[in-house]
């Protein structure tokens, strides 16, 4: 038996160990005290000495596992009882020690997306009562901040907590997450744990990992790891590649190496404190795309001679920014003052130019705010940016690229700064809502790849909830093409492709005004009932009724769905709404009727295909009796 003395000897002995080099024991960022602990092969990971053995009880279960070369270890747990509560120890062969306190076993999702997923509980309807009446210290969440890298990293960069719901926590919650969560844990029982990343605008390529394969994902993964390595010399690679697309395009001339001279036939700026929607100019009344500003500052000699920083103050959203024709910096996000580094050597005795290709994604578009925009030498004088003028782009050059370390459209940023530091922590569902920010793009073959290579992280049982898109803007009142319906549409072919996915449409749940409709709770409810049939053995039709076929008989086009649990239920008149039927001179109305568990059509003869509820903001009318779900927006092939 050992000593007292003896035992202080080798925690003295330890301590030394530790402090003569040994890596010290860490967990990866999300265990943390308060977590829910996965209850099915959880695997409790981090980093210790490379060899280092590594020791994890708890709940009256003791594991061990050896820490590889790069001292990376990951100790695997038997199967957990849902619901126990206590500490988890990991311990060292040196002796360190690490205790996660609070811990609840059940299961854990992952909730990830942009703005939709991203709203706050406080914008949803009904949010003081909901607020009010939260507290359930079974169901927890953990929200990830957003942190965009270039390389994947193995730490998160801010520290991330867990919370228990209550009315003191959940205001700032996901919105969409705690919905989904909370009717989660009241149709199972079972303790929820709740892992939120998000950003609002985000394109899907920015979630998928660098080993994810996309067109030009190659080249534009070598210019992410540039600027990793240097972020001058990325931005003056990427700005080549937009000058090259300009002209590609059919831009002409060379925007952005203006001469003082040229830039006096651009048009002056009103206000370039303001956004300018609010110029009274009608043509940018409620215009989103790029537009050119630029500006001159006349240097003397001794001035010129200087490094500088060029000081834009705030844009809205996305600018990239040459000074005397050479580029100097890009930056995305309307929130983030611009401040670029100018090297000795960049400027020029007389008239210098700084010209800003800026790009609005959505609402207001512009410099905004009081500044400043100034050059500030290296002796410290500040040179006022005045007299700033703009031009117009030609409509195809509205939507420029988009550098690959932009947060919201990059390749791999949101992945690398806010999943990574995940490793490989088992997740039972990840919620998806996302798709607004590539319309017009094959999201189809996206959302299947991300499906893949998240399931490659976080295991292949990974089940997929992914939202179809809301509702949102104006209504048709004939056929029309609809970039927003044609996301869907991949959207519902990707699930129904995919061997553990579920959709919940939230078609009807929109607000034509409002790109984030505030009727989260109904939108989380269907989430956790697709999840629960899918997971947890609930029976019924995790999303819905689907199309099955549409088959030609003489003049009539009969359709047949999957999914209907018991008879159709028609609001607002004895017909369904909002069918089409297409051939070769395009779409049209078509009369609907309910026969028994199809839907008849007639009014084109010759039809090749259907359409359901196509259009950004369709009125849809029929729905599942049982369910309560309303049909899939579709479009099918007739078969003769």
């Amino acid at each position: 038996m050992r000593t007292l003395k003896q035992l202080s000897l080798a925690a003295l002995l330890a301590a030394a160990h530790a402090g003569a080099g040994a890596a010290p024991l860490e967990l990866d960022g999300l265990f943390q005290d308060h977590m829910v602990l996965p209850r099915h092969e959880a695997r409790v990971s981090g980093r210790a000495a490379a060899g280092e053995r590594i020791t994890v009880s708890a709940f009256g279960q003791t594991r061990t596992a050896m820490a590889d070369a790069a001292g990376r270890f990951s100790v695997a747990l038997p199967e957990l009882a849902a619901g126990r509560a206590g500490a988890l120890n990991v311990t060292a062969a040196s002796g360190a020690q690490v205790t996660v306190n609070d811990v609840l076993t059940g299961d854990v999702h992952l909730c990830s997306g942009q703005s939709n997923m991203q709203v706050p509980v406080t914008r949803a309807l009904n949010s003081d009562v909901v607020i009010g009446n939260s507290a359930n210290p079974q169901l927890r969440m953990a929200t990830v901040a957003v942190s965009p890298s270039p390389t994947p990293l193995s730490r998160f960069a801010s520290p991330l907590k867990w919370e228990a719901a209550s009315p003191q926590t959940v205001a700032g919650w996901s919105a969409t997450c705690y919905f989904f969560g909370a009717a989660l844990q009241q149709r199972t029982g079972v303790p929820i744990g709740l892992v939120h990343a998000s950003l609002g605008g985000s394109a899907l390529s920015a979630w998928l990992s660098p080993g994810a394969s996309l067109p030009d994902y190659a080249k534009q993964q070598e210019l992410l790891k540039l600027h990793a390595r240097d972020a001058g010399l990325a931005n003056v690679a990427f700005a080549r590649d937009f000058e090259q697309w300009w002209r590609s395009t059919g831009g002409s001339g060379a925007p952005w190496a203006s001469t003082a001279g040229a830039l006096q036939a651009w048009r002056p700026v009103p206000d370039v404190s303001q956004p300018w929607e609010k110029w009274g100019v009608p043509e940018l009344a409620a215009y989103d795309g790029a537009v050119w500003y630029a500006a001159a500052v006349e240097l003397t000699p001794t001035q010129a001679a200087q490094a500088a920083r060029l000081e834009l103050g705030l844009i809205d959203d996305i600018d990239l920014t040459w000074l005397n024709g050479q580029p100097v910096g890009f930056t995305s996000g309307g929130g983030t003052q611009r401040r670029y580094a100018v090297p000795a050597g960049a400027l020029k005795a007389g008239l210098n130019t700084v010209v800003v290709n800026v790009v609005d994604l959505w609402s207001y578009g512009g410099f905004y705010g009081d500044g400043p925009r100034e050059l500030v030498l290296a002796d410290g004088t500040k040179l006022p940016l005045v007299g700033w003028r703009w031009q117009p782009v030609p409509a195809a050059q509205k939507s420029p690229p988009r550098a690959p370390w932009d947060a919201m459209a990059g390749i791999s940023v949101l992945h690398n700064g806010m999943l990574a530091p995940m490793g490989l922590f088992r997740f039972e569902s990840a919620v998806w809502y996302q798709g607004e920010s590539n319309v017009g793009q094959p999201y189809q073959r996206w959302l299947s790849r991300l499906f893949t290579d998240w399931r490659a992280q976080f295991g292949d049982g990974l089940l997929f909830a992914v939202v179809q898109l809301a509702n949102y803007g104006a209504r048709n009142a004939q056929p029309v093409e609809s970039g927003w319906a044609l996301l869907r549409e991949e959207q519902r072919r990707a699930v129904a492709a995919d061997r553990h996915a579920v959709l919940a449409t939230a078609v009807d749940l929109g607000e034509p005004t409002d790109i984030h409709p505030a009727n989260k709770e109904v939108l989380g409810r269907r989430l956790a009932r697709a999840v629960a049939i899918a997971l947890y053995g609930e029976k019924g039709s995790a999303s819905g009724p689907a199309p099955r076929a549409a088959v030609r008989e003489g003049e009539r086009v009969i359709v047949s769905f999957d999914g209907l649990e018991g008879d159709w239920l028609v609001y607002g008149g004895p017909r369904p709404i909002g069918f089409e039927l297409c051939g070769s001179q395009g779409c049209r109305w078509a009369e609907a009727e309910v026969s028994g568990r199809d839907v008849v059509l007639r009014g084109l003869p010759g039809a090749t295909k259907v359409r359901y509820c196509w259009s950004d903001a369709p009125t849809c009318t029929l729905y599942d009796g049982g369910s309560q779900l309303p049909a899939l927006p579709f479009e099918q092939v007739i078969s003769p």
